[in-house]
């Protein structure tokens, strides 16, 4: 991992880690509208940023997961990734009763999220062997966007894929794109309203003048 350059500050962090816990609940809600996937297991993945004693310069990204009877950990290096410098993800798969190591294939796919439209690929899929105990995987962001990257192995005959959000860059939350849209549908709910009301008290009052004439003549 190449250590950053100056202290990232903690509500950077923090920013960041909302940015992809929105990503989630959007990932969540898309397996609800959406048909059910034929893999038996899909876990969404929730970040962590830390810091490691050895570069304590900036935060790497973590995940921990349990896919059963297997305890999962991919870690990012940079846990802010920048676009278009190299980055790096590793995985770590383990028995949680006895610590044996998976050994099986473990295959990476990344894609951009968008908001309206196929999500693009931008890095796999590509399967990887197990080395020096994990799984190493060098995906490379070329613009600022949120990120999903998606990990499948098949272990003990079972299928798993796990999605896991990854921000790059600041491409700001997708819930803004959300809030304006839904702003702008109550604005114009609101000024319809308001001109019915008002078109309709100006009908009241001609009828009212119309109704006074012909009581005076």
């Amino acid at each position: 991992m190449r250590p950053g350059s100056g202290i990232v500050s903690s509500s950077t962090a923090m920013r960041r880690c909302l940015r992809c816990t929105a990503a989630v609940f959007l990932a969540v809600l898309a397996v609800f509208v959406t048909a059910p996937p034929v893999w038996a297991h899909h876990i969404l993945g929730i970040p962590h940023y830390a810091y490691e004693k050895d570069y304590p310069q900036a935060p790497v990204l973590t995940y921990r997961m349990q896919a059963g009877p297997y305890e999962v950990k991919m870690t990012g290096y940079p846990g802010m990734p920048v676009p278009g410098e190299p980055s790096s993800l590793h995985v770590y798969i383990k028995r949680s009763d006895d610590g044996r190591l998976f050994d099986g294939g473990v295959r990476l796919t990344v894609t951009e999220d968008r908001m309206i439209g196929e999500d693009p690929v931008v890095y796999g899929p590509i399967e990887a062997s197990l080395d020096e105990r994990i799984y190493k995987f060098y995906p490379l962001f070329e613009r600022e966007a949120n990120y999903t990257a998606r990990i499948e192995f098949e272990a003990d005959g079972a299928p798993w894929r796990i999605d896991l959000p990854i921000v790059v860059g600041e491409p700001g939350s997708p819930w803004v794109v959300v809030g304006v849209a839904g702003g702008g549908a109550l604005l114009f709910v609101l000024v319809i309203r308001a001109i019915r009301i008002k078109m309709l008290r100006k009908r009241r009052m001609v009828a009212r003048d119309t109704n006074a004439q012909e009581a005076l003549s």
